[in-house]
Parts: C-alpha cells; sequence; structure tokens
C-alpha cells in the first residue's frame, strides 16, 4: 500500500486496549496506519481481545471513520473478519457483515457483498469457517453458515476443508457444534480433505467417535471412499479404534457391510487385515460377524487374516483367534510361497519360545499343514533341520 505509516507503540497500544480517542482526530487516513506484518488498527484490536468483548463500540467507531478497513487484509492475507472468526468474537463478526451490507441501497447487493467478504481467502487459501473451524468457534461457526448457505467452502491450499478441520482436532464439546452447524446449514458440504482422506478418516483417526457418526448419518456414501492409499474409513477404524468403544466400527459395518471387501491399492490389505496385524481381535469379530465371507480375502502376498495375526507377534492373540471359527479355517490355508500361518509360526518359535504354546504337539497334527513351495514343513522349520535354506520371517 502506497504511503504507509508504521504504527508507534502508543496507538499500537491504544488499538489493543480498544481507545479510539487517539484515532478521532488523527490526520492520516487509518487504512495506512500499519504494523510491520500490515496489521492494522481492526486486527491490532481484535488480536488483543482474549475475552469476546462486550461492547462493538470500538469497531464501529473506527469503520465510521475509515471503512476501507472492512475488507483490508494484512500480509498474511487476514481480513478483520478472518481474525474476528479466529478468535471466536461473534458479536464482532456480526457487525462486520452487517457493515458490509449497510452501504448498499439496494439489499440484495448488500447481501453479495457480504457473501464476497465471508468467502475471501487468507494466502492459506482459507476463509473465515477454516479459522472457526479450527478454534472450535462453534457461534462464529453457526452465524457464517446461516448467512451463506449456499457456498461449498472448498479446501485451504493443504487440502482442508473447514469440516475436515474440525472433525481433525480434538474432542471438545464446542467441536461437534461446529460439525452440527455444518452440516446443518450449509446446502453443499465438502467432506474432502488431504491425499484423499474425507472428514469421516479425519474424525476417526481423532478418535472423535460421536463427531464421526454424526458425519456418517449426513453421509453414508463416506464408507466406500478411500484416501490415496485405498484406506477406506473401516480400515481407520480398524486401526485406531481401542477398547472399549467400537462403535465406530459397528456403524461403518451397518451402514454397508460391503466395506469390508474394500482392499487398499497396493498391498491389497482389508480392514480385516489390518485389526489382525494390530491384534484387535474385537474389531475382527465386529468384522467377521456383519461380513463373514470377507475372511476369505488375501492380500498382495496371499497372506490371509490368520498370517497377519502371527505377523502382529501377539501369541495369545493368535491362541484366541484359534477359537473363532471362520478364522481357524485358514490355519491350514497357503500363501503364494506355500507357507500357512503356521509355517511362520514355525520360523517365530526359533526367536520368540512362546510361540511353542501353540506349535502343534504331535507330528500327525503338523502333517496337515503340508509342504510350502521350498518342500519344507513345519517340522521342517521348527527343528532348523534344512541346510542352506533361509529361514522364513513373518514379517
Amino acid at each position: 500500500m502506497d504511503s504507509c505509516e508504521e504504527m508507534n507503540p502508543v496507538l499500537f497500544k491504544a488499538a489493543g486496549a480498544g481507545n479510539v480517542d487517539p484515532f478521532e482526530n488523527y490526520q492520516t487516513s487509518l487504512d495506512r496506519l500499519l504494523t510491520p506484518d500490515e496489521n492494522t488498527i481492526l486486527h491490532v484490536y481484535l488480536r488483543n481481545q482474549w475475552r469476546e468483548p462486550r461492547s462493538t463500540d470500538f469497531v464501529d467507531k473506527i469503520l465510521e471513520r475509515c471503512p476501507a478497513l472492512l475488507l483490508q487484509a494484512n500480509k498474511k492475507g487476514e481480513t478483520p473478519l478472518h481474525v474476528a472468526a479466529k478468535f471466536g468474537h461473534s458479536n464482532v463478526v456480526k457487525v462486520l457483515i452487517d457493515r458490509a451490507k449497510a452501504p448498499h441501497a439496494d439489499p440484495e447487493s448488500g447481501v453479495t457483498a457480504a457473501k464476497r467478504m465471508l468467502r475471501m481467502t487468507n494466502g492459506e487459501g482459507e476463509t473465515a469457517l477454516h479459522e472457526a473451524a479450527r478454534n472450535a468457534r462453534g457461534h462464529v461457526v453457526e452465524i457464517l453458515t446461516k448467512e451463506d448457505p449456499d457456498f461449498s467452502y472448498s479446501a485451504n491450499v493443504h487440502g482442508e476443508t473447514p469440516l475436515y478441520i474440525a472433525a481433525s482436532v480434538g474432542q471438545r464439546r464446542e467441536h461437534g457444534k461446529v460439525i452440527d452447524e455444518i452440516l446443518r446449514n450449509c446446502i453443499s458440504v465438502d467432506y474432502g480433505g488431504p491425499h484423499g482422506k474425507t472428514a469421516l478418516h479425519a474424525a476417526i483417526t481423532a478418535g472423535n467417535n460421536v463427531i464421526a457418526k454424526q458425519i456418517l448419518e449426513k453421509e453414508k456414501e463416506l464408507t466406500k471412499r478411500t484416501d490415496d492409499n485405498g484406506w477406506s474409513p473401516l480400515h481407520y477404524a480398524a486401526y485406531f479404534s481401542r477398547w472399549p468403544d467400537f462403535s465406530v466400527v459397528k456403524a461403518l459395518l451397518e451402514c454397508d457391510a460391503s466395506a469390508a471387501f474394500i482392499s487398499e491399492t497396493e498391498k491389497k490389505r482389508t480392514a480385516l487385515h489390518i485389526a489382525a496385524i494390530q491384534g484387535h481381535v474385537n474389531v475382527m469379530i465386529l468384522i467377521i460377524s456383519l461380513c463373514p465371507a470377507c475372511c476369505e480375502l488375501v492380500d498382495n502376498r496371499g497372506w490371509n487374516a490368520l498370517h497377519y495375526v502371527v505377523a502382529s507377534q501377539k501369541y495369545y492373540t493368535f491362541k484366541f483367534c484359534l477359537w473363532i471359527p471362520q478364522l481357524k479355517r485358514l490355519k491350514t490355508e497357503k500363501d503364494d510361497k506355500g507357507n500357512t500361518p503356521f509355517h511362520l509360526i514355525a520360523a517365530l518359535t526359533h526367536k520368540e519360545h512362546r510361540w511353542d504354546e501353540v506349535y502343534p504337539n504331535s507330528d500327525e497334527e503338523s502333517g496337515i499343514y503340508g509342504l510350502n513351495k521350498q518342500d519344507l514343513s513345519i517340522a521342517n522349520i521348527y527343528r532348523g533341520d534344512f541346510g542352506e535354506t533361509q529361514v522364513i520371517t513373518p514379517l
């Protein structure tokens, strides 16, 4: 901006304190009075209000003197609306929106001007709604979304939409209100996030089970949306779910049980495989109970879910899985190298003797697992009598 004047310490303190007196008779146009980051008087004021101001007199009087400050951005591209939204100053947000409408005699033109301000983005590609969502400013989100319900708030430069941001940060009650207001008020909601993820992926990752179910209830099609690696929300739930709350896994499967058939892009692992390698038995039971046929699926190496339980190296989990009929049937199934889960167990016993507890007690029983493509039985691997052949490792 031409002919800028640096804001001196006296004026900076006055702006921060909301003291309008030093600016009443100031000769220079107030939009030229800036800090090194090109923050205006309004930016400075709003950043220094740790609580929502009871009065909007300072904002009203400053804008009365210099209307151009309403849309003036700092070096980061932040307008006063961005700052007010970030810090949750809902009464100031209302004033700024009303001011955007005020100069226009035609009400329709005023609404258009206000929407233009709401849609302005900063250097990160974020609107005021992005700021409000990230900082859990529920009341501000309500105002913004009701004022411009037709706008589909798109992603910032990092690929994050306001809904994605709200779903991915924290578990405060106010985040629930942010999600609720966006879903309720916005006509066209953008659920997208970076790397192909959606707000549902984000909520599950953050452990926001209530929010995840809230999003799922609104948009059931998200159940099958995969990220850039081919991971569905069920993959995420299988990985992140912790005892005792497996409600998201159940909700996803009840919404669409066929999600259990989705395999990732490269390694071709399903959600059941992910739960298995994590040792999440309760998740495995849920998946199997609602989609038993998914047990037949293998990854790009031919590994089934029981191979993955062995790979988790949690022998007590493996012992439990043998009580589940659908999984027990997999114990003799071979991968692409001809190895059954018990071939892997035989290799593991060389490093961890606790696996001896699940190894077959008799040669007769061990014979049901056959030979792998190196013509090795599990007994050969267990005894280590296979010459120069490389020991099979489970990982």
